[in-house]
């Protein structure tokens, strides 16, 4: 069994790579030229959800009155102070994960890591690391069109917007995915005027059509223009600001601009190469099922192997790549069932199939659905836009996917994630007792509705299915 691993990145991917292997009795070097935390604590989820948390109570507050709460003056964002607040959670954090580092006594070199083989990597100024095995942890980067002129000020991804001193009045977001949507919630709830200007022709296309209906409902109703189908060729600052263009003409303009048009997997300079490893079109390291590349002893964990660009599934990469270089015959992720979290406002919380890609998959679909102001406790919380939906196979009852949007989302998801993983069909849902008043009573009631009749629906005269049957 292998004694030693060395690890490339200190990420959600690397540092808990870490911690399990020194759990499991391993001795451990963890190299990054950073502090420990990666993309995510620093630049990416921590920091942008702190926003979000942010904002969200910032609308509860002006929103206080309806609730028979009077607040004396005004409240107003103070951006600096959010930024603030933000450092010193992130600050917190990686102070969390050095003490855990230390209490596994994980030996940390700072530098950059480079590959020989599968067993040994180079670090300029701290010589070499021989290990018995060896993990790529390096994460991603935004892509940056050459194009777009990104400057960081006028023109910046989202790890420089975080940066900003100041806000500008208007901002035209780049892009329809994850980190577009969120920023463009965020800076509207921040008093900016947001534009998306999207390849798709509609936010969020990855996701299910209805959640993403819900997303760009929200928009127009907020006043977030959404462009659709426009394929931004270029960026130009001009004196006024910022000017995009597609299709050769002039698209949008705003004060600034915030390109989010995705992530690379970040594989240069790591001496890939040289030492033989495959990587693949887009800089992704090659893997198979259990993180394997086609070196012996290197493995590729997280968003460098291009598999999915979720923090959560890179730790459970992580864990899985360490549990085999030990020898211990893990058994490869359901990838299938490994939820998404999206913190657009509402949040989103999805895992499995969308309707669509179930019925591409040759599956007959039962699909349920169930509007979150129709529960006691969403009208209680004031809290009334949203979802839940159910898509199951027709023929067998299993549940393929659950797809939630609205308050709490990403935190009622884990118990379709669970029965999902299991194979569980949709009675799995419609026999387990919900409590009330709650938020997850919206997933039963999509999961009735998939039976053919939720409890707190209007009645359906021509019933499709019985209670016990999808089928």
């Amino acid at each position: 069994m292998p004694k030693h691993i060395a690890i490339i990145g200190g990420g959600p991917a690397g540092y808990v790579a870490a911690s399990h292997a020194a759990a499991e009795g391993a001795s451990v070097t963890l190299i990054d030229p950073h502090p420990l935390g990666g993309t995510c604590l620093h630049r990416g989820c921590i920091p942008t959800k702190t926003l979000v948390e942010v904002c969200n109570l910032l609308e509860k507050m002006r929103r206080a009155e309806t609730c028979g709460l009077r607040l004396n003056g005004s409240i107003e964002a103070d951006w600096p102070a959010m930024r603030a607040k933000a450092g010193q959670v992130i600050g917190l954090l990686n102070r969390g994960i050095d003490g855990l580092m230390a209490d596994r006594k994980v030996t940390p070199v700072q530098g950059r890591g480079r590959v020989v083989d599968g067993r040994h990597v180079d670090v300029p100024g701290h010589g070499m690391v021989e290990a018995d095995a060896v993990l790529v942890c390096t994460g991603s980067s935004p892509i940056r069109p050459a194009s777009f002129q990104v400057d960081g000020e006028r023109i910046a991804t989202s790890d420089e917007l975080l940066k900003w001193d100041t806000l500008p009045s208007s901002l035209l977001i780049v892009g329809d995915g994850v980190v577009a949507c969120e920023f463009a919630f965020i800076m509207h709830t921040l008093g900016v005027q947001v534009t998306l200007a999207a390849m798709a022709e509609r936010p969020l296309p990855f996701l299910d059509r209805d959640i993403a209906a819900v997303v760009q409902r929200e928009m127009r109703k907020l006043g977030i223009e959404f462009i659709g189908r426009c394929l931004v060729e270029r960026l130009e600052a001009t004196p006024d600001g910022v000017a995009a263009y597609a299709d050769g003409r002039l698209a949008a303009t705003a004060e600034r601009a915030l390109v989010a048009v995705g992530r690379r997997p970040q594989s240069t300079g790591l001496g890939l190469e040289e030492a033989g490893v495959a990587v693949g079109q887009r800089g992704e390291i090659v893997t198979d099922s259990l993180m394997r590349t086609n070196l012996a002893g290197l493995y590729a964990v997280g968003d460098v192997n291009g598999r999915l660009a979720l923090a959560h599934a890179a730790s459970a990469q992580a864990r899985l790549a360490v549990d085999h270089a030990l020898g211990l015959d893990p058994v490869p992720l359901d990838e299938a069932a490994i939820p998404w979290a999206v913190f657009t406002m509402p949040e989103i919380g999805c895992v499995g199939l969308a309707e669509q890609d179930a019925v591409d998959q040759g599956h007959v679909v039962s699909c349920g659905r169930f509007d979150l102001r129709c529960l006691g406790k969403a009208q209680a919380m004031g809290e009334l836009t949203g979802l839940a939906k159910v898509v199951a196979d027709r023929v067998s009852g299993r549940l393929l996917g659950v797809h939630i949007v609205g308050a709490h989302a990403s935190d009622m998801v884990h118990e379709a994630a669970v029965l999902i993983r299991q194979g569980a069909t949709v009675h799995a849902i419609t026999q387990t007792v919900h409590a009330h008043p709650t938020l997850s009573e919206a997933l039963l009631e999509a999961a009735e509705d998939a039976l053919g009749q939720a409890v707190h629906k209007p009645m359906k005269r021509e019933k499709t299915h019985h209670a016990g049957t999808l089928s």
